[in-house]
C-alpha cells in the first residue's frame, strides 16, 4: 500500500524526500524497505513519458493480449508492461486505437510504447527501439472445421483460396507475394476477419494465434480451426515463428532501458509464463525461441547488446528488479 501510494504521488510531483522520510516513520517503514522506496521514486522522476508519472501504451485491444476493464489495462502483455512499470515506480495509461496506428502513434511520442503480440521485423527496428522478447509466437492459419487440412498448411495450399489479415499486421507484405491466392483481404480488427470466416467470405486468416484461440474458446459455435503453416524460408515472417515484443520511441533511451531490464526480470522471475497461463495461452511452445535468431545484425549483436538505428550506452536498472 506505501509503495503504490508513493507511486501515485510521485507523478505529480507532489512528495518530497523529507515527506517520504516523515510518512514511512508513522507507518513503520523500515529502514531497507525505504531505501527501496526512495530509489524507486527518485528514479521513476527522471523518466521522460508523454503523461508524466505513467507510461501511456498504445493497444488494438485483442485480447487475450491487451484489453481496458474498468479503466484498467489487462491482458497478458498489458500486465506484463504494467508489472515491468510498477518496478520502475510508474503507472501504466491505455490508449485504444486500430493497430495500424499504433506506430505512428509512438514515433511521433504520442504514445510511450506499442504491444499486443506484436512481432518483431527489421523495418521496424529502423524506426523503433524494440525491446527483447516476452514470448514467441507461431503463425497458424484460421479456417472452417470443414477445410480438409488438419497437419499444416503450406504455401502452395493457399492457390484458389482467398486470404486475410489485419492491416499493419508484419506479414503484409509477404502475403501479398503469396502466388495464386484469389484475393488478399485486410481489416481494422480481428473480429472482423475472423468473421468473415465464419460467414464464407474469407477462405483463410492469418492472424495472432492467441487472439483466435481466445475467440474459439468464446464463440465454440462458430465452427472455426488453426492450423500451423510449414516453415518457407521464401516466406519468413509469414511462415516462421515471432519474437514477441514492445516498440519504443527511437530516442526515449532511458526508458527504453529501464523497460527493457524488465523484459529480463519476467524471464528470470518467470513472470511472462504466469501472465501468459493466467489468459489460458499454457502452450509451453509460447516460452520457445526459433532456432535462429533474425534479429543478429540488424538490432542486436550475438551478445544481445543494441546495435543498429538505436544503439546507444544502456544503463543499468537491474538494481529496482530485485
Amino acid at each position: 500500500m506505501m509503495d503504490d501510494r508513493l507511486r501515485r504521488e510521485g507523478r505529480t510531483g507532489g512528495v518530497s524526500r523529507r515527506t517520504l522520510l516523515e510518512r514511512a516513520a508513522l507507518l513503520g517503514v523500515g529502514a531497507g524497505a525505504l531505501g527501496r522506496l526512495l530509489e524507486i521514486t527518485e528514479v521513476a522522476a527522471k523518466f521522460k513519458t508523454v503523461n508524466p508519472g505513467v507510461i501511456t501504451v498504445a493497444i488494438n485491444g485483442d485480447m487475450p493480449m491487451t484489453s481496458v476493464k474498468d479503466g484498467k489495462l489487462i491482458g497478458t502483455d498489458g500486465e506484463m508492461i504494467a508489472a515491468i512499470a510498477a518496478k520502475l515506480g510508474l503507472g501504466v495509461k491505455p490508449s485504444l486505437m486500430e493497430w495500424s496506428a499504433t506506430i505512428e502513434s509512438v514515433k511521433t511520442g504520442r504514445t510511450d510504447i506499442m504491444l499486443g503480440n506484436m512481432g518483431w521485423t527489421p523495418k521496424r527496428a529502423e524506426v523503433m527501439l524494440i525491446t527483447d522478447a516476452i514470448y514467441y509466437a507461431g503463425t497458424f492459419v484460421t479456417m472452417k472445421k470443414s477445410m480438409k487440412f488438419t497437419q499444416s498448411v503450406g504455401i502452395d495450399d493457399m492457390k484458389g483460396h482467398s486470404i486475410g489479415t489485419v492491416t499493419g499486421f508484419t506479414i503484409v507484405p509477404e502475403m501479398k507475394q503469396v502466388p495464386g491466392t484469389t484475393e488478399v483481404k485486410l481489416y481494422d480488427t480481428s473480429d472482423a476477419c475472423t468473421r468473415d470466416v465464419t460467414a464464407g467470405r474469407l477462405d483463410f486468416a492469418i492472424l495472432d494465434a492467441p487472439t483466435v484461440d481466445y475467440l474459439i474458446l468464446q464463440n465454440p459455435g462458430w465452427g472455426l480451426k488453426q492450423i500451423p503453416i510449414k516453415p518457407n524460408p521464401n516466406f519468413p515472417q509469414l511462415t516462421s515463428k515471432q519474437h514477441t515484443v514492445m516498440g519504443m520511441n527511437m530516442d526515449n533511451h532511458d526508458l527504453f532501458d529501464g523497460v527493457n531490464r524488465g523484459v529480463k526480470w519476467l524471464w528470470a522471475s518467470k513472470k511472462n509464463a504466469e501472465l501468459l497461463a493466467k489468459y489460458g495461452v499454457k502452450n509451453p511452445d509460447y516460452l520457445v525461441p526459433p532456432g535462429k535468431n533474425p534479429r543478429i545484425g540488424v538490432d542486436r549483436d550475438a551478445q544481445g547488446n543494441i546495435i543498429g538505428p538505436g544503439a546507444h550506452p544502456a544503463k543499468d536498472y537491474s538494481s529496482l528488479f530485485r
